[in-house]
């Protein structure tokens, strides 16, 4: 996993983001509460790491909130 980034969502809690390469080339955008257990993860579809890198690097807070709202359950192994 590269750098990690700590956000706030719209209720106040706050969450880590990570990215993680994934099987067939996929990145994933993943999402854990600093208390709780809900991981969840977000596709990025980008050429390669060091664009999902970039990419993650210049997002906002706002941004990363619009993501997780959209993220689904995390589940290994799956893309």
């Amino acid at each position: 996993m590269s750098d990690m980034r700590t956000f706030n969502d719209s209720q106040g809690t706050a969450w880590q983001g990570a990215l993680m390469e994934a099987s067939y080339g996929a990145v994933l955008l993943l999402f854990s509460p600093l208390a709780g257990s809900d991981i969840r993860s977000q596709t990025m579809y980008v050429e390669n790491m060091a664009e999902a890198e970039e990419q993650f690097t210049r997002m906002t807070d706002d941004e990363l909130r619009a993501l997780l709202s959209e993220a689904q359950p995390w589940s290994p192994g799956r893309p």
